[in-house]
């Protein structure tokens, strides 16, 4: 056979598969459609929690330190947290994806970028994959490829996804001059999101005189996205008196699968890794960290099938203990969050360590699970602060 392993698709989910089984003595190919580096529309926002698995990125130069969190209800109740340690990294994805696919290489990894996967094939011997370029064979093929995975389509893992399995995403970045790049941000050391009245939230990450602003919105979708986006590129122009509409020269739009839900994520011969898994945080559309954690995990996996002679099902179980079992989590506390938005900002309000505590579980510090509980043990708290408050709002 030509390899051990085909990697599809150059993303951080893909470079760390790959990288993994390079490590591990394996003959890897890797495949990407695009030329690199590459453009890739995305916040960029690389948190603690991943940087522990892909180690340091000093060579991803610009990079934004961000501490914390200010987020708006609808009805713009605002919570504000910043902590001392960084809870996350901005980084524009065509600098931090190569720099990943860079340090594959170096581990042995052939990397062909410009290449597109056309067609996969599965036999009792091996696993064939056609491109545009020619013909390569290996023992197991894993499917790094995006949202529109063609591994998950060619190998019948996924033909479609489930009619409320993704969201919508609409994102732009704004180059503004220094004075107007300073009026639009609030704090650069924080992220800023906004819930909107449709299910999903708006963004800007400041990175350096660049914003990244999108939106984000889940199903049942009640809104034109394209029309929300817009909303919201006015609502915050009026709010920091610059009119971002007329920097905006090109904005993107693209599906992002909702986790935490039972699919279909190896075969025979066969692993899905990040975005083609639908490994994605099913409340924040967040999926850096799920990227590299999977793809670390289907290298292991790989490397073990192919040295021990095993079958790839052991992937699932590593997966669920990882992360994907709180994703489950997530995807009820998403749905809960919605639902009494407002309320919870109201507590938010009255008891700020609810908040803080969810800074830090965006940093990777609890996981979804580590964060209700800690949530409902200060309910106490926060009820004798809520009943103060009424109590006192009574007697004036």
């Amino acid at each position: 056979m030509d390899y051990d392993v085909i990697v599809v698709g150059g993303g951080p989910g893909g470079a760390m598969a790959a990288r993994t089984c390079a490590e591990k003595g394996l003959k890897v190919l890797l495949l990407e459609k695009e030329q690199l580096p590459r453009y890739k529309a995305c916040g960029g926002a690389v948190s603690w929690k991943a940087l522990q698995i892909t180690g340091p990125i000093d060579e991803v130069r610009p990079q934004y330190t961000c501490y914390g969190a200010t987020i708006h209800s609808p009805t713009m109740r605002q919570s504000s947290h910043k902590i001392k340690e960084p809870v996350s990294i901005l980084v524009f994805r065509s600098s931090f994806d190569h720099f990943l696919l860079k340090q594959a290489q170096h581990k042995g990894v052939i990397v062909n970028s410009g290449e597109k996967v056309i067609s996969v094939n599965i036999n009792d011997e091996q696993v064939q994959v056609v491109t545009a370029k020619g013909e390569y064979t290996a023992k197991i093929i894993i499917g790094a490829d995006g949202v529109n995975s063609t591994v998950a389509k060619e190998t019948g893992l996924r033909t479609k996804w489930e009619p409320e399995g993704y969201g919508i995403c609409i994102e732009t970045e704004i180059e503004l001059s220094p004075g107007d790049a300073k009026k639009c941000v609030l704090d650069k050391e924080l992220i800023e999101a906004y819930f909107l009245k449709s299910k999903g939230y708006g963004w800007v990450f400041p990175k350096g005189n660049i914003m990244s602003i999108g939106i984000g919105l889940w199903k049942p979708i009640t809104v034109k996205p394209a029309q929300a986006f817009d909303d919201f590129i006015s609502f915050l122009s009026r709010e920091r008196g610059i009119d971002l509409a007329a920097h905006l020269t090109k904005k993107f739009i693209h599906r992002v699968p909702v986790g935490g839900m039972n699919r279909k994520t190896y075969g025979e011969k066969v692993l899905l890794v990040g975005d083609a898994a639908g490994f994605v945080d099913p409340f924040l559309g967040e999926g850096i960290y799920y990227a590299v954690a999977s793809g670390v995990a289907a290298g292991e996996v790989a490397a073990e099938a192919i040295r021990n002679g095993t079958d790839l099902s052991s992937y699932r179980k590593k997966c669920d203990v990882l992360f994907n079992n709180d994703l489950r989590m997530a995807f009820k506390f998403g749905k809960y969050f919605h639902d009494h938005i407002e309320k919870i900002f109201y507590l938010f309000d009255k008891d700020p360590e609810l908040f803080r505590m969810y800074v830090l579980t965006g940093k990777g510090v609890y996981g979804y699970r580590e964060y209700i509980k800690r949530s409902i043990l200060r309910t106490p708290v926060t009820l004798l602060r809520i009943l103060g408050s009424m109590m006192k709002t009574t007697k004036e």
